[in-house]
């Protein structure tokens, strides 16, 4: 896992990703690693001994893993922040001795394991979330990441569209979070960033109760219309479902007090050895 600090930076959250002091974080960094075929738990190591290295040095920049549990072999590891400019500060903290050889060793094992990477930034677009307000960082255990890429010059049909859509959730009484970011760089022009966030993955099962509830609050022949008018306005989606990894993560401590049974969970304790059985009398 390469950083900011040391290359560019990871998209995040102090919580879950997304989240800042108080709500979702006005900017956040993604870095997605692409992992090798059957390097998944080396891979994992690495990530534990970084997070390790990182609590040691009471880095100020914090983030959280997610790996992918769809589409490619994926780890995202995002970081909030609360401006562009506050990532000087947390580079200043990575050149700190024994931090900076320690990260340059990390780096050299971790590459081993990657087949390819991505730095993104990301602001937070609040006009084209859904109740951002009920962002609670430390509880999602997974998310659902939908990509979207938009044509140039489309900014008003888009976000007069999502208006239209989160309107109809709202009709529908649909108790969601989804928090929106633009990338600004890392990704081609038009790309927008949806997250949203599930506490079980019983959530998928509610996926279509909660579309045919979206679609009678639209109505029928609206929600045609509408998601015909999506087709001409998108050159590509993709959803990706992510699962939250503690053992990964960096979290702050303020996450790990909301939820210290996740977050830091206690070691499992090993069954007592067998007394070994007596001997018998000749």
């Amino acid at each position: 896992m390469r950083f900011t600090f040391i290359l560019g930076a990871v998209m995040g959250l102090g919580v879950v990703p997304l989240s800042a002091q108080n709500g979702p974080a006005p900017v956040i960094e993604i870095f997605r690693e692409a992992i090798k075929e059957g390097r998944g738990p080396a891979h994992e190591k690495v990530e534990a001994d970084y997070a390790a290295g990182f609590r040691k040095a009471n880095h100020p920049a914090h983030y959280i893993a997610l790996t992918a549990m769809s589409g490619p072999s994926e780890v995202w590891f995002v970081q909030p922040t609360p401006s562009f400019g506050a990532t000087e500060d947390y580079e200043k903290a990575s050149e700190k001795e024994p931090l900076k050889s320690g990260l340059a060793m990390l780096e050299a094992r971790d590459g081993e394991l990657r087949a390819s990477s991505r730095t993104i930034w990301a602001a937070f677009r609040p006009n084209l979330s859904y109740h951002p307000e009920k962002f609670a960082g430390a509880k999602p255990r997974y998310l659902m990441a939908d990509t979207i890429r938009i044509r140039l010059g489309r900014d008003a049909d888009f976000l007069a569209g999502a208006k239209q859509y989160f309107g109809a959730f709202e009709k529908a009484n649909i108790d969601q979070c989804t928090l929106a970011y633009q990338v600004v760089a890392g990704a081609p022009s038009g790309t927008y960033l949806f997250f949203t966030m599930m506490d079980s993955m019983k959530a998928m099962d509610e996926q279509p109760a909660r579309m045919q509830a979206v679609q009678q609050a639209m109505g029928a022949d609206t929600f045609a219309q509408f998601m015909k008018g999506s087709g001409d306005l998108f050159v590509s989606t993709e959803n990706t479902l992510l699962e939250v990894k503690p053992g990964m993560s960096y979290p702050s401590q303020q996450t790990i007090d909301a939820n210290p049974a996740f977050w830091k969970p206690k070691p499992a304790v090993k069954p007592a050895a067998a007394a070994p059985a007596p001997e018998k009398k000749q």
